[in-house]
């Protein structure tokens, strides 16, 4: 996506956060809220009628296996047109409630994230429910379908054929499993769960007068069969207990008596797993390794490292699971001709004091030493070697213009206003046409994808100039052909990158 395509983007988004502006400024403030209400009412309504459409479809599989496998049999491994007619118009319904799901299970998604006191206890949990039970039905779903093709090629095939006389687009089955897997949506996952385990007595008192349709979708979210899987069984049992002892007990409760919810449970949850470690990392405290590894180091280096003993790790895909950035030494910015840059200039003293690697956390974009950076098994060195001196100057200034900005849980390349480390790189080289994934409305870049950016080729944007795997130095630029490759197979850089 081109530059002024990401501005679009974050001003159309910026826009639309203040609801009053939609309806006018001159709207009746209890006529609005009723109006929400209304909308959220309703959309709970159809994502409870998606469910039932999802209950159905899943009852139906089960006989429809046996089916096939008989027909398949008569028919000597071949797949009868009447079996094809009757999967068509299965796809063509299971596509058409997963691209209705979708919607709900993003819209409300920023309830978790939001701590202003604009949004009420009980709106945050009716649309967190909403977007909750719309995202475990696609878990549910796609997991569902894999425990029952996964070992039937023949009808693994036909899920995923176009039927575009059905309206159907190919890899339905793929698409399906690639998407209910995506790191954004097991992420927010997670802090729903959390969210759910702080605020377990106010949640099952507002389900308990909450509207038919929001207590339906909650006791679908109790038993849902990947939300067991994501964590949090013994929090959602407490709470199913609460929610039948309540309904008799607290009709007549007054909402204002509830205690308030708990908001920081996604800095939490992020800090918690980031401290689940087993061990230190091989690179930690190797002061000859340091010593050669800052010394290949110039300001305007893209960092990629890998953490295989910390849990946050098992949640990023690819290879590499965290993206930074190199500013430079004092000495390093002086001799770039950087040091009047506004933003540089703004935080010389951090640097002078050795903070020379900004990065993107979970507590938000801040500047690191290369010593707390060194936490770590593998770590790569890229260098943007095609741009000039002016565009590095430029980049370091506009890297360091994210400086406190807080950690995006969405990984949304689209947000301005949250950052996560992948982002950073993105957006400090605009001169590099970075390729994102959409996954939905969304927009995301992985450390991988920037990886792949190094490809070795003559035109390649990025240049590998170290990398060091599983503790060792495996290759600097110049030396030992075969770490360049190990690197490139790490990441799957193939032929047609090179």
């Amino acid at each position: 996506m081109k530059r002024y395509n990401r501005a679009i983007f974050a001003v159309l988004m910026v826009a639309g956060v203040g609801v009053s502006n939609v309806f006018g400024v001159g709207s009746d403030q209890s006529d609005l809220a009723q109006l929400v209400n209304t909308a959220r009412q309703n959309d709970a309504l159809a994502v409870e009628d998606l469910i039932r459409r999802s209950l159905d479809l899943r009852e139906k599989i089960i006989p429809f296996m046996g089916e096939a496998e008989t027909s398949i049999k008569a028919h000597q491994g071949a797949l009868p047109s009447t079996l094809s007619v009757k999967i068509a118009k299965s796809i063509h319904e299971a596509d058409a409630v997963r691209t209705s799901l979708f919607p709900y299970a993003l819209r409300y998604r920023n309830a978790l994230y939001r701590t202003d006191a604009s949004l009420g206890d009980r709106d945050r949990i009716e649309s967190i429910m909403i977007s909750m039970a719309a995202a475990l039905t696609l878990y549910d779903n796609a997991h569902f379908m894999e425990e029952h093709f996964h070992d039937k090629s023949e009808l693994r095939s036909k899920l995923n054929e176009a039927y575009p006389e059905y309206g159907v687009d190919e890899n339905f089955y793929k698409d399906s499993l690639m998407r209910a897997n995506a790191l954004t949506y097991r992420s927010t996952m997670l802090d729903a769960i959390r969210f759910f385990e702080d605020n377990r007595q106010t949640i099952a008192r507002y389900i308990a007068q909450g509207d038919p349709s929001i207590r339906y979708l909650y006791d679908y979210i109790e038993h849902s069969p990947m939300r067991v899987t994501l964590g949090g069984d013994n929090a959602f049992k407490e709470i199913a207990d609460q929610v039948s002892v309540l309904l008799t007990r607290t009709a007549g409760l007054p909402l204002s008596t509830v205690e308030k919810l708990k908001f920081n449970f996604s800095k939490v949850l992020g800090n918690t797993m980031g401290m689940v470690r087993w061990r230190s990392g091989k690179l930690r405290e190797d002061k000859a390794f340091l010593a050669d590894f800052s010394a290949q180091l110039k300001p305007g280096d893209v960092l990629l490292e890998k953490t295989p003993f910390a849990l946050t790790d098992k949640t990023i895909p690819g290879h590499f699971g965290h993206a930074a950035l190199y500013i430079g030494t004092y000495e390093q910015i002086r001799d770039l001709g950087a040091l009047n840059e506004p933003f540089v200039k703004r935080h010389l003293d951090e640097i002078k004091k050795g903070k020379v690697i900004l990065e993107a956390l979970r507590e938000g974009v801040v500047l690191n030493s290369v010593e707390h950076f060194m936490n770590i098994d593998d770590v790569a060195v890229l260098r943007p070697s095609r741009l000039s001196s002016d565009e590095i100057r430029s980049s370091l200034d506009l890297a360091l213009s994210n400086y406190g900005k807080k950690y995006d849980f969405d990984f949304n390349v689209n947000t301005t206003e949250t950052i996560v480390c992948s982002e950073l790189v993105y957006v400090a080289y605009p001169q590099i046409d970075f390729m994102t994934k959409k996954v939905l409305t969304s927009f995301t870049i992985s450390p991988d994808d920037i990886a792949k950016m190094a490809s070795g080729s003559s035109d390649a944007p990025l240049e590998l100039t170290f990398f060091a795997h599983d503790g060792k130095k495996v290759y600097a630029k110049g030396e030992n052909e075969e770490g360049e490759k190990l690197y490139q197979t790490l990441v799957g850089i193939d032929k047609k990158y090179r």
